[in-house]
């Protein structure tokens, strides 16, 4: 149901048919991925309004906008989440909304791709405990590296006799 409005509004819009469909065969793409998006939609007025979302998109579509091949078209964000009181992570989906949120890909002002899906209820802890547990990590197998590099290259000691 989804790709039928998108469809339609293509046909409505227009502009540029050729990225509009690109776009449009790119969302249906089933594989997906975590993304960081921040979107600069100009508002009615004379101002800018800045979104910022976590959601999962098409592959297809990340590669494309990536490797600058899509500039014009509409976006899907699904399974979206944001940043909201207390700096936590919240769900978009709720009573009233579905999760899902389409966006211009005109208005993208940053997509970066995201390792793993964020947390609800947890702020920005998820990511740095994750950092803090790989440098730990890291750190425990290059001591212990060195710990066996000390090991193997010690000197080997001979007794002299000679007393």
């Amino acid at each position: 149901m989804k790709y039928i409005y998108m469809l339609l509004i293509l046909t409505l819009v227009g502009c540029n048919a050729d990225d509009e469909l690109t776009a449009l065969t790119a969302t249906a793409s089933e594989d997906k991925v975590w993304v960081f998006a921040q979107f600069n939609v100009q508002e009615e007025t004379d101002g800018t309004e800045s979104y910022y979302y976590y959601a999962m998109i098409s592959a297809q579509t990340y590669k494309l906008i990536s490797n600058n091949k899509l500039k014009q078209g509409f976006i899907l964000l699904e399974n979206v989440k944001y940043w909201g009181a207390n700096d936590l992570i919240y769900d978009y989906r709720d009573e009233e909304n579905s999760g899902e949120l389409v966006f211009r890909i005109e208005d993208i002002v940053k997509l970066d791709l995201v390792n793993q899906a964020p947390i609800v209820g947890k702020g920005v802890e998820q990511y740095d405990s994750e950092q803090s547990k790989e440098e730990e990590v890291s750190a425990t197998q290059q001591a212990q590296d060195n710990e066996s590099e000390q090991v193997t290259s010690r000197p080997k000691r001979t007794l002299k006799s000679g007393l």
